[in-house]
């Protein structure tokens, strides 16, 4: 493998607006979600609901619970790993983080209905595993290196935030203190990120930045779709808790993070960090 030549490519096209706006065209509009029995076109909303929010396979991880509480407590402590120890847990990290996102990529991209069968989010999965891979390329290059010198305390507002999304309370207006151990962080994309994306901001630019882009860009477009919606029926005078909750409000670390990350790595000059500063 020619690490070199993918490292190129990785650096050239997540510096291009026109990739991403060819990743959205391919995710949204031409990869179509499957239902094996079949929907209309002004279903398709509902058929992409019916798995991201109830029915995705791996949401039984949920109903275990131990897989979760597993998944949740690694979290914390590889998280707590990279802040003691920096670049010597940096490598664990990323193989976790890579794990984590392939399992989200196939696990939350398809589902089984009464309604409409066997269903597979197709450019939701395809997005997602190249978010997927761009971590396992991280696995192999080795950028994040999340060095103390780096750490920026000004970002520390993005901690609530994260702290948030790994909580995600599913019951509108219930703060359940058992999701903070078995709950929807770690199988879902839209919970997990900010909690990924507010590492790499507290240690950019010792990080990844193309990896960072791609990660925060799916976010951004998740985030959009979920905190949007709802506030839009509100404003039309229909107001549903549940949607305002698990569309808005639980989404909100997603937007905000996700949108910090990308403004981020355009504002802030970055250089490669294989040197020491």
């Amino acid at each position: 493998m020619n690490t070199e030549h993918i490292s190129q490519a990785m650096d050239y096209f997540t510096g291009k607006r026109w990739f991403y706006a060819l990743l959205y065209i391919i995710g949204f509009m031409v990869l179509l979600p499957y239902a094996s029995k079949g929907y209309s076109w002004h279903e398709m909303w509902d058929v992409i609901k019916e798995v991201v929010a109830y029915k995705a396979i791996i949401y039984k991880l949920v109903d275990l619970a131990w897989p979760s509480a597993l998944i949740h407590l690694l979290t914390l402590a590889l998280i707590a790993a990279v802040a003691v120890w920096g670049e010597k847990a940096a490598k664990a990290f990323d193989v976790y983080v890579f794990i984590i996102y392939l399992m989200i990529a196939i696990g939350q991209g398809i589902g089984f209905s009464e309604h409409y069968g066997l269903i597979v989010l197709t450019g939701n999965i395809a997005l997602t595993l190249l978010v997927a891979f761009s971590w396992g390329w991280e696995c192999i290059v080795n950028r994040n290196k999340f060095r103390k010198e780096y750490f920026a305390p000004k970002r520390l507002w993005l901690v609530p935030l994260a702290a948030w999304a790994y909580w995600a309370p599913p019951e509108p207006f219930k703060l359940d203190p058992q999701c903070l151990l078995v709950g929807y962080f770690g199988v879902s994309y839209c919970f997990t990120t900010p909690v990924i994306l507010t590492l790499m901001a507290l240690y950019y630019p010792d990080i990844n930045k193309p990896v960072m882009r791609l990660t925060a860009f799916l976010g951004l477009l998740f985030g959009l779709y979920n905190v949007i919606p709802p506030l839009i029926y509100l404003a039309l005078g229909t107001y549903l808790p549940e949607a305002i909750w698990r569309g808005t409000i639980l989404h909100l670390p997603l937007l905000i993070t996700s949108l910090y990350a990308l403004t981020l790595t355009i504002k802030t000059p970055y250089k490669q960090n294989n040197a020491s500063p």
